[in-house]
């Protein structure tokens, strides 16, 4: 969590940068610090329920030269980082433990690295869901009919006190029922089946890791007994 949301944050305000707004540079976002891109709240949900959000990224789009093809782009920047995060990692978890699968140091490392890449994957689904203040209510906005914007900006601070509920109920459904009615864990999946799963190249079967774990832990053979 702490590697992944700043790089996602990073690529974002350098994404706004180049396409000629500095504000997320001004304010600090270009950078891979992460109390800079840390919200107090999310960081709050984050330890409570692992998952939550960053502070929302401010930019100028007066500073844009087309922009709601600039908004959509720097919009995409985040999730598209997660995903890319997420890809890397897995590869790098399984070439990493192909490298000694008996060794117990790696077999550990490997599950530190997995972890890190599925959450980055969890957050890049996150944030690509239709609520405000998501990215993926931006990139819904940029394409909705001027009906419905009118009624958005109207009901503005009501629509964003809604939209936190239902994030909340979408991570305690998930705590709830210990994983099995996930929203988030359904959407990953989506993505993975889709597209993700064509770029890993180094997979393996994760089963084995507690055993190797528990070998190095417990002895070479890994087996205890209870009487």
């Amino acid at each position: 969590m702490v590697a992944v949301m700043p790089a996602a944050s990073f690529v974002k305000a350098g994404v706004a940068h180049l396409l000629g707004d500095d504000t997320p540079k001004r304010n600090g976002r270009l950078s891979l610090d992460f109390r800079r891109h840390m919200d107090k709240q999310g960081m709050l949900i984050t330890l409570i329920m692992g998952f939550g959000w960053s502070k929302e990224m401010n930019y100028d789009v007066s500073n844009l030269k087309h922009m709601k093809r600039d908004i959509t782009i720097i919009s995409l920047a985040a999730p598209l980082t997660y995903f890319v995060l997420f890809v890397l990692l897995y590869n790098i978890s399984g070439a990493v433990y192909g490298l000694a699968p008996s060794s117990y140091l790696l077999a550990s490392l490997f599950r530190v690295i997995r972890g890190a890449a599925y959450t980055g994957l969890c957050f890049g689904v996150i944030d690509l869901l239709p609520l405000p203040p998501l990215d993926g209510f931006q990139i819904f906005y940029q394409f909705s009919w001027p009906k419905f914007r009118r009624w958005y900006f109207s009901r503005y601070q009501q629509i964003i006190c809604w939209s936190q509920y239902i994030l909340y109920a979408i991570f305690l459904l998930a705590i709830i029922t210990d994983g099995e009615l996930s929203i988030i864990s359904l959407l990953a999946e989506l993505w993975r089946w889709l597209i993700l799963d064509r770029l890993i190249f180094f997979n393996m079967d994760a089963s084995s890791i507690p055993y190797k774990i528990l070998s190095g832990v417990f002895g070479t053979n890994g087996l205890f007994y209870l009487e």
